[in-house]
């Protein structure tokens, strides 16, 4: 009896189709550009003058206790990649009825194709119109996703997450991890220039 040859080759190529990183689904017409493994690293090495900004209007869920966020940020590489510099500000409405506003300082920026990663260390935070000095300094994350322009395009961006551990803003942005997850912005325009 005669073995094919095929056989070996089929099994590799399914082998290795399994060793790839995982990627986010998204609907097709709203996916981040694909960028190869090497693509990556030369972005990395490159993203001195890298910038991302724009402004954001998302609508969470009860499972974030966030019906309403709306953010504006401005993040531009700045020195060794991802370390950045910019500025972050939001306004949060729970539907426990608490408003929240929150201004930081961008510390790091992480950009592949049209999609970016942006750390920040919080400033200052308000809930309901009074300051809370306690939360000065504590570490921001989120990411957005540049759809392009024109009619009918819609960006991507996360709702803002606080990690609890120093040092996760740069991890986020070093890391470029499926999170914090991606929705609609409903209203705003998202800019990501490699």
């Amino acid at each position: 009896m005669r073995r094919s040859r095929s056989v070996p080759l089929v099994l590799f190529a399914a082998l290795t189709a399994c060793d790839r990183p995982a990627r986010e689904l998204m609907a097709p017409d709203r996916a981040p550009s694909a960028v190869s493994p090497a693509a990556v690293t030369a972005k990395m090495g490159s993203v001195a003058g890298a910038k991302a900004g724009g402004h954001a209007d998302i609508h969470g869920t009860p499972v974030q206790n966030v019906r309403d966020q709306t953010y504006s940020f401005t993040a531009v590489s700045d020195g060794a990649p991802p370390l950045a510099k910019g500025q972050f500000e939001s306004h949060t409405l729970r539907f426990t009825g608490e408003e929240i506003s929150v201004h930081a300082d961008v510390t790091c920026l992480s950009i592949v194709g049209n999609q970016a990663w942006v750390g920040a260390r919080v400033r200052r935070w308000v809930t309901n119109g009074q300051e809370q000095p306690a939360f000065a300094g504590i570490p921001m994350i989120f990411r957005v996703v540049d759809i392009g322009e024109g009619g009918g395009t819609t960006d991507l961006a996360s709702l803002t997450f606080f990690p609890p551990a120093p040092g996760t803003a740069l991890a986020h942005c070093s890391g470029r991890p499926a999170f914090p997850i991606l929705r609609e912005s409903t209203n705003g325009n998202i800019q990501v220039r490699p």
